[in-house]
């Protein structure tokens, strides 16, 4: 009933209808999620493969000191934590929430380890999809490592294109939010940045 929305993903475009139909032979689920609502916890096992449907998720990483880092704002259609379902320490180091109204299908791992080696372009599409993740998140590390908070602003800019919730922004950056508020109010004066009705922007 809901095969077209594995269809959507980029790992079973080439896939038919019969052949998505032979991998939910394996146990799988269909969840929806409302907004808001706990999708896994920071430490919780991969247990199977987790596709993104419908909506948006954000991944959160807590630190010592009790503050909380948007790591990365997925929209459907994606795949979730693949790097960690086959790994021996498979614990996933993020929690994961639904921003929006959320589908998320579980699908069994050894069904889905089986249906890869009968399909060797669904493998292929896999490992393009976690080498890509595992690219995304090194240059975040290192944009958190070598930047400051002006070039971070800069890049992240860059990649969303607008700042219209400081409140929203400062997590994803993993700061205060008064310090970006100081930080965008000085780009501001000196012309770096603009503001427009749609939110900041670069000049």
């Amino acid at each position: 009933m809901y095969i077209d929305e594995l269809k959507k993903l980029p790992l079973f475009a080439q896939c038919s209808e019969q052949d998505l139909r032979q991998l939910l032979d394996s146990p799988h689920k269909r969840q929806e999620y409302d907004a808001g609502s706990l999708v896994l916890r920071a430490g919780d096992p991969c247990l199977s493969l987790m596709v993104l449907a419908e909506g948006t998720v954000e991944t959160r990483m807590g630190s010592d000191e009790g503050r909380e880092i948007v790591v990365e704002r997925i929209l459907a259609p994606e795949l979730l934590a693949p790097a960690f379902l086959f790994s021996d320490n498979n614990n996933v180091p993020v929690e994961i929430t639904a921003a929006t109204p959320a589908v998320i299908w579980l699908i069994n791992r050894e069904g889905f380890s089986h249906f890869m080696r009968q399909h060797p372009n669904v493998m292929s599409a896999f490992m393009q999809s976690i080498s890509e993740k595992s690219q995304f998140l090194s240059g975040k590390l290192r944009s958190f490592a070598t930047k400051g908070m002006y070039g971070r602003v800069l890049e992240h800019l860059d990649t969303h294109g607008t700042i219209a919730n400081v409140t929203a922004t400062a997590e994803m950056l993993g700061v205060a939010r008064q310090a970006l508020s100081k930080v965008l109010s000085d780009m501001l004066a000196d012309g770096t940045l603009v503001r427009t009705k749609e939110g900041i922007v670069r000049k």
